[in-house]
């Protein structure tokens, strides 16, 4: 499991988070939010909140949980000014291949995020791997 006591760069927080949501450590993800969070996204099929870290987790997972293999393409967690700014790009299979890519700034207190605004692209069919295995 990912510990998050202790951490002092907001950036670290970031890398747990990236970390525990590509592994699908669901605990690990639920403990990088504070206990009452906000999370906010915006998705494809609409708008998503959370003011739990539990909650925030379950809807994460709910987008994840189906995929068989998960792999972080590329990511990218900094500080902007006070916030933290993640990205991060995933391939991912479930019935066929997707690429999803989510942004997110986050307010972070104590080594926790206490507030996550989050945008995805929605899991996009992905042709490349398509093509490539349609060739052989």
């Amino acid at each position: 499991m990912i510990v998050t006591s202790g951490i002092k760069d907001v950036r670290a927080v970031g890398t747990l988070f990236v970390r525990a949501l590509t592994s699908q450590d669901w605990t690990a993800l639920t403990l990088c939010f504070e206990e009452e969070v906000q999370f906010r996204a915006l998705i494809p099929s609409g708008f998503r909140e959370a003011r739990a870290n539990h909650s925030a987790a379950n809807l994460l997972r709910a987008w994840f949980q189906d995929a068989d293999t998960l792999v972080l393409l590329t990511s990218e967690v900094q500080s902007m000014q006070d916030r933290l700014a993640l990205s991060y790009r995933l391939r991912l299979h479930e019935d066929q291949w997707y690429v999803v890519e989510q942004r997110a700034y986050c307010d972070v207190s104590n080594g926790r995020i206490q507030r996550m605004d989050l945008l995805c692209s929605g899991f996009r069919p992905d042709t490349v791997l398509q093509d490539e295995s349609t060739s052989r």
